[in-house]
């Protein structure tokens, strides 16, 4: 959703990414979900979230936040403050989120793999 890996590294998009894996969420623990990803991609200095990506079982169900976020132009830090279910695969994107806060004034394409 939004500007992707590609843009990125190819230099057509200047975005921050982290990467968060799906294994250390409880709601994915309690599904035998061993396998996935989120991983958000905001911008520099404003931390306004222009993409992500989602790999799970359950992708089509968590896409929608991320589309959200990208077409109202959120940022990093709103997003992490908005309530999220726990235990939820939800919970990894708002997580994703919260680890980017500050590190959306770091160098452009810079990567952050938790």
């Amino acid at each position: 959703m939004g500007v992707t890996q590609a843009q990125i590294d190819s230099g057509e998009a200047r975005a921050v990414a982290i990467t968060l894996p799906l294994a250390g969420n409880a709601r994915a623990k309690m599904q035998g979900i061993h396998d996935g990803l989120v991983k958000l991609f905001c911008l520099p200095l404003t931390g306004i979230i222009v993409g992500g990506v989602v790999v799970s079982p359950h992708a089509s169900e968590l896409i929608h936040a991320i589309s959200l976020a990208v077409s109202e132009k959120i940022t990093v830090d709103s997003f992490a403050q908005d309530f999220t279910v726990y235990p939820s695969l939800s919970g990894s994107i708002a997580e994703a989120a919260r680890r980017l806060h500050g590190h959306s004034t770091d160098q452009v394409g810079k990567q952050i793999h938790v």
